[in-house]
């Protein structure tokens, strides 16, 4: 990455922003009992996606100017509402004044993750095959599905009870990459992501491999193969958030994406 500015920072915070933003959307229409919500706040977007979902919190927060004690009050109320912590990320680009009001309120760290950014270049190919198995697109009737090879490779002993109905919604966003990688008739593996058109952007999301299936470079293949369409589709950037020193990590690193700066998520239970 070249120097990081702001506006290239609110680009890649948009990789996260975006999809839980759609994510929201779509649970919102097709599943309104869990009361999914969407607060523009302070340049950014408070979002709720359901209790104890994977997603769900403040993020572009102080991007175009201080943020207010007011305006963090209005964040609060959010969850509070919808009986959730309070979880706001935090860039080292985010207006200083937002971490000085999550500290006096006595916020804690949530989650530190690395911001990784890749620039796409028209005409460049990336490798995105495995030898036996085939990548195909996931298709409407087939979320369920999906979800399932995703937690059931994040959680061979079993997912944390109701995350199959938050987790769905990922397939079924504008823009979607969910794929499935298939070995024959059996899916092996699932992959998550969005296209941003607005920000010319990919946001690659988890790519999650049953266990005897590891090793074989099938998440390599898998952000290439995102990686290509996105190019063909007109994005200059992809991003990609991971925790530190994982595979997830070494894996971008090999494909050229670069560490552009770790944020943390700083959250309060409020009830």
């Amino acid at each position: 990455m070249q120097f990081l500015d702001i506006p290239t920072a609110r680009r890649l915070e948009a990789a996260e922003e975006v999809p839980q933003m759609e994510i929201a959307r779509v649970l919102a229409r097709t599943q309104p009992g869990i009361g999914a919500e969407i607060l523009a706040i302070a340049g950014g977007h408070a979002i709720f996606a359901g209790l104890n979902s994977p997603i769900g919190r403040a993020t572009g927060l102080g991007f175009d100017g201080p943020v207010t004690a007011a305006q963090l009050d209005q964040v609060e109320a959010f969850y509070v509402r919808h009986h959730a912590p309070a979880q706001v990320d935090i860039t080292p680009l985010t207006d200083a004044s937002l971490l000085e009001l999550v500290k006096t309120r006595g916020y804690t760290i949530y989650e530190l993750n690395n911001v990784m950014a890749r620039r796409l270049s028209a005409g460049e190919h990336l490798e995105e095959h495995v030898q036996g198995l085939e990548f195909r697109d996931c298709t409407p009737d087939q979320t369920r599905l999906w979800g399932e090879t995703m937690l059931r490779g994040f959680f061979p002993d079993g997912p944390p009870e109701g995350w199959l109905e938050l987790v769905c919604p990922m397939a079924e966003v504008p823009h979607s990459l969910a794929m499935i990688a298939w070995d024959g008739d059996r899916p092996v593996a699932a992959v998550g992501g969005l296209i941003s058109p607005e920000h010319r952007m990919v946001a690659l999301g988890g790519t999650s491999t049953l266990p005897e299936y590891r090793g074989r470079r099938i998440q390599t293949a898998a952000i290439g193969r995102r990686l290509n369409r996105a190019m063909r589709q007109g994005c200059d950037l992809a991003v990609i958030v991971t925790q530190g020193n994982t595979t997830s990590q070494r894996n971008a690193e090999r494909l050229g994406f670069t560490v552009a700066y770790s944020k943390a998520t700083v959250g309060k239970n409020l009830s």
